[in-house]
């Protein structure tokens, strides 16, 4: 039982090329519920892994990925699909660079993963909510009326400004570990040289 929330992960990866697919080869509607399951999976996996203890380094290291992987999927596939701007991507590809390096350099240095927070899932959720508005409404209006797209993109740079927020959270949060780590490195050298 305690592997559920890790099947559930590599369930969501395994979701991501499913998506891909029924985007462009189906159409971009019917890969909508591929992106609902993703969602619900990434809930339902966080959830029972902190209820019931079943929190592991595996779970800790690839449920960010999943996660990522699937954002990547559903805002690149919005782009090449012609929904979105090729601009619209940018800060997504940035952020997620830098927040990469930073978590790679710091398990390296320490076995150190920095778990989701609040502002992080908030950012998600406004992100899976423009892209089911994006392509729901282009369902449903062929063209989109200027209003509606100006809506969508509204939507979008509310979405794409949590993600930035939630990226300097992040990076307060890794500065805030490198000099806890820094701090301890020169007390324990200091302590072996007073050793001996």
């Amino acid at each position: 039982m305690r592997h559920i929330p890790n099947i559930l992960t590599v369930l969501r990866l395994l979701l991501v090329p499913v998506f891909v697919i029924l985007f462009f080869a189906v159409a971009p509607i019917a890969a909508l519920p591929i992106a609902w399951l993703a969602a619900i999976t990434d809930v339902l996996d966080g959830y029972l892994a902190r209820r019931n203890g079943w929190v592991s380094r595996f779970g800790k290291m690839m449920d960010p990925v999943a996660d990522k992987l699937m954002q990547g999927a559903l805002l690149f596939s919005l782009v090449i699909g012609g929904f979105l701007p090729w601009l619209f991507a940018v800060p997504f590809v940035l952020k997620e660079l830098a927040q990469g390096v930073c978590g790679f350099l710091m398990l390296r240095r320490r076995s150190v993963v920095v778990v989701s927070r609040w502002y992080g899932k908030l950012a998600l959720t406004l992100f899976h909510l423009a892209v089911y508005l994006t392509v729901l409404l282009s369902a449903l209006f062929d063209p989109i009326p200027s209003g509606i797209k100006i809506m969508i993109n509204a939507f979008w740079v509310t979405a794409l400004g949590f993600m930035m927020f939630a990226f300097v959270s992040y990076v307060v949060s890794y500065a805030k570990m490198a000099a806890t780590i820094k701090k301890e490195w020169r007390e324990n050298a200091r302590g072996a040289v007073e050793f001996k």
